[in-house]
């Protein structure tokens, strides 16, 4: 790995390890930071976390391209499921990290995955983005350009108003 690489990868671990949702887990961030070494000494990896979340899950939401880049080419699965069911597209989609979406769908990412509550990441985008992230707009006009649907909300908006969800 060049020093460019690592320096670029250091800096998208410190990026991970900011963002408000993974702070708030101490068990998320000792996942992190034993994984930001591991990468360091022993290469590129796809370990689980927490919830059974890969690391290809967290690179996707932190929009973090060398990291991503580097995971697919070990090819780690770009569909790749937590316990949720959820697809790491599904998780940059909420985040509205564009890099991590255009990359994953243009490597054959499933721009329509359902989770189990039947949601799809543009439903993600749509209804948990965080409304302060610049990111959203663009990440959702792409997703719609390459097929991305809502599928899946008309069944969560049912449930919700049933107080099932």
């Amino acid at each position: 790995m060049s020093s460019q690489s690592t320096t670029a990868m250091d800096g998208e671990f410190k990026r991970l390890k900011s963002i408000q949702m993974n702070t708030l887990d101490k068990n998320i961030m000792a996942f992190l930071e034993a994984t930001h070494k591991s990468v360091r000494s022993q290469g590129i990896c796809n370990p689980r976390g927490p919830f059974k979340r890969s690391l290809t899950r967290y690179v996707a939401m932190g929009d973090c391209t060398e990291l991503l880049l580097q995971l697919l080419e070990i090819y780690a699965p770009i569909d790749d499921h937590d316990k949720n069911k959820r697809t790491p597209l599904s998780w940059a989609a909420q985040y509205g990290s564009y890099n991590a979406t255009k990359i994953l769908v243009e490597n054959g990412a499933k721009a329509n995955a359902l989770d189990n509550m039947y949601r799809t990441p543009l439903s993600w985008l749509e209804y948990a983005g965080h409304p302060d992230c610049k990111g959203l707009p663009v990440t959702k006009a792409y997703l719609k350009k390459n097929g991305a649907t809502m599928k899946g909300a008309k069944r969560d908006w049912i449930l919700q108003k049933l107080g099932l969800l």
